[in-house]
């Protein structure tokens, strides 16, 4: 693909408006830390947003931090590639993934309500062996997913302004990390907003542009006419872009849903926001966030990832190389050809919109395990919380530079695109899904489990991905890794091969854990803890507390003064200023319910999208006609602005007193 729009534009949008956002976002931490009770200088707000994010804000920060570049790239490239159920099972595999979170979500305020990341919450199960293997699943996690991000918004900015991609990637992730830095977790969720309102617009504008406008498509009617003319699908119904029965889409289905379990459990992005927000609306958030989230991808691809196919039918429009392809650049050629420099323009402002978001909530989140589980565990164990914050604002800058370096070798020497990545996130993530939900969730699960199969899933999901490649392809090389069926095998031997070794080993000798151990617990104020007794007593004087403030009967050893702990984390002495004092009261009945609710709801919401209306499909030899084909687009529609009021609207509206009041005391009223 030829560039449509200058490079000045690439650098203007990357540093720019960059800039900008950091400037907006710093504005709005001064702010808040001067007219209101937050301050971003205090540990639990910096890294939790001081656990009490609102309904709203929460939702969209959940849909914008799984809105990366991926979402909007790859699932493109999936419905160009085996058609419209493509971006169908890329959006189930999201929406399965952020769902079940709302039942895992409902235990983490139930068992381990002061906990402040999943590692954290592994030691004091399971020691500093389940801590290190979990710490070195969540770093891996990170670091793909971080790279990916990156990768797919370099690609796009490469390809429409032909500004140098390693200058992308290293310029993108310091400009958001400038604002992270100053305004820690909330920051990112007020970032997350602005940045979802442009996005959904966007996207709204796209399928508009595609299903109502113009000579080129302008109807589902000619979409379906153009999607006739195309040459068959392999391994689909009649060849047909339109059809559910398709072979690829149903491999791809189960690769999908377990790429998503594995990154949703193993990146600290998604417990920050499980942590920040609301106990009782926790649970609520995700379901609603999930459902929100699954018609953006459903949306692109049916639009611009299936408009990229039909318009292939046109002599004058570009040819995809497969690498091009891979990079996700399927919805660039749609937009350009469709609206030409507008249509640029959009598809990159968006697609930076998108990375930049999703990439500040991996920032916070790396740079919350880098200071709670190395600093203040293995580092320095009797820092304060304001020492930790300040190695966390550190840390963020640190792991952009990290992250831009990873992301750069891999476009570089290594020749590895953001899809080849998609295909190997799950090979690399997906054994620690079963123990570290079950940490939360299980009180049998006991160390070795909890060890053997995050760690040793994740070799033996390694070794059978190789392997596969080996006996199916007959050689390991980068392109072959990434084979469907190869991808496939690791995928699923990940996450069966961590479920079966945590179980296993669990039910031969179960743990039978006390939740109250790990209730009322924070890393801040807690020292090395073994099964029997709490560590000496100047440790926890370095961290402001004395011996009389810790119960040391064996039945609650491990409970401390809930009034010293909400005044440490907020490192503040004056309960007006913390917004953390009522952490400590877990309301059981409500959260118990809540996780068997969700548990029915989430149940019954995997059955309609991922049984029974995908088997109804495509079990019969079905293509859909000119009018089911319309109907499904008019439901997408309809969603979209479902989605827009949900996590632009409501926000706003709950958030109406404060920004008055604040609004008054900035002018002195």
């Amino acid at each position: 693909m030829e560039p449509s729009l200058p490079q000045g534009v690439g650098y203007g949008i990357v540093i720019g408006m960059g800039a900008f956002f950091a400037a907006l976002l710093n504005g709005v931490t001064f702010v808040q830390n001067r007219f209101t009770k937050y301050n971003s200088n205090k540990v639990d707000e910096f890294t939790s947003a001081s656990r009490n994010i609102p309904f709203g804000l929460m939702v969209c920060s959940i849909l914008s931090s799984w809105t990366w570049s991926l979402t909007l790239l790859q699932s493109a490239t999936e419905s160009y590639s085996m058609g419209f159920c493509g971006s169908y099972w890329y959006a189930v595999g999201g929406l399965l993934q952020v769902s079940v979170f709302s039942i895992v979500a409902s235990k983490v305020k139930q068992n381990a309500n002061l906990v402040t990341t999943f590692p954290e919450m592994s030691y004091f199960r399971h020691g500093t062996p389940g801590h290190l293997a979990f710490l070195w699943c969540g770093i891996v996690c990170n670091a793909i997913v971080s790279a990916c991000i990156l990768l797919g918004g370099a690609a796009v900015v490469t390809a429409i302004t032909g500004m140098n991609p390693y200058a992308a990637l290293m310029l993108i992730p310091i400009g958001v990390a400038v604002y992270v830095s100053f305004g820690g977790l909330r920051a990112t969720f007020i970032s997350d907003a602005t940045h979802t309102l442009v996005l959904i617009i966007f996207i709204i504008v796209f399928v508009f542009e595609v299903y109502t406008r113009g000579d080129k498509i302008g109807s589902p009617q000619k979409m379906w006419d153009l999607l006739q003319e195309l040459e068959p699908v392999a391994d689909n119904y009649h060849g047909s872009y339109l059809t559910f029965r398709s072979r690829q889409g149903a491999i791809f289905a189960v690769q999908s849903i377990i790429t998503g379990f594995g990154l949703v459990t193993c990146d600290q992005a998604y417990w920050s926001r499980a942590i920040a927000s609301e106990p009782k609306r926790t649970s609520q958030a995700y379901f609603f966030a999930a459902g929100a989230w699954f018609v953006i991808p459903f949306a692109m691809g049916a639009s611009l990832g299936l408009a990229a196919r039909a318009l292939s039918n046109y002599s004058d429009f570009p040819v995809l190389s497969a690498d091009e392809v891979s990079a996700g650049l399927v919805s660039v050629a749609s937009a350009t050809y469709l609206m030409g420099k507008t249509g640029s323009a959009m598809i990159l402002v968006m697609v930076f919109l998108s990375v930049t978001s999703s990439f500040s909530g991996e920032l916070i989140a790396t740079s919350t395990l880098l200071s709670y589980d190395v600093y203040k565990r293995y580092i320095k164990p009797s820092a304060s919380p304001q020492e930790v914050v300040f190695v966390a604002k550190v840390s963020v800058f640190l792991w952009a530079l990290f992250a831009g370096g990873l992301a750069c070798i891999f476009k570089g020497p290594a020749k590895i695109s953001m899809g080849w990545l998609f295909n190997f996130l799950g090979v690399a993530t997906a054994s620690g899904v079963f123990p570290i939900v079950l940490t939360f969730t299980w009180k049998d699960l006991n160390k070795w489990g909890a060890v053997g199969g995050s760690i040793g899933g994740m070799l033996l999901a390694l070794i059978v991905w190789l392997v596969t490649c080996k006996a199916y392809i007959g050689e390991i090389n980068v392109t072959n890794l990434s084979n469907q069926w190869v991808s496939f095998a690791g995928n699923v031997a990940a996450l069966i091969l961590g479920g079966i070794i945590s179980i296993v080993i669990s039910l031969i000798w179960p743990a039978d854990f006390n939740w109250d151990k790990t209730r009322n617990r924070t890393i801040l104020i807690d020292q090395k803890i073994d099964d029997q007794q709490l560590t000496s007593a100047p440790e926890f004087e370095d961290s402001g507390f004395s011996k009389n403030e810790i119960d040391n009967d064996h039945s609650d050893q491990n409970k401390i003064d809930p009034q010293a702990i909400s005044t440490s984390i907020s490192g503040s002495s004056e309960s007006e200023d913390d917004s953390s004092e009522n952490l400590n009261e877990i309301d059981h009945v409500y959260l118990e319910h809540q996780f068997k609710k969700y548990t029915i709801l989430v149940l019954i919401v995997t059955a309609i999208t991922a049984f029974i209306l995908p088997i109804a499909l495509g079990a019969s030899p079905y293509v859909f006609s000119p009018k089911f084909f319309t109907a499904f687009i008019s439901v997408i529609i309809i969603w979209l602005f479902y989605t827009f009021a949900l996590v632009i609207i409501l926000p706003i509206w709950e958030a109406r007193l404060d920004i008055w009041r604040i609004t008054k005391a900035i002018f002195g009223k």
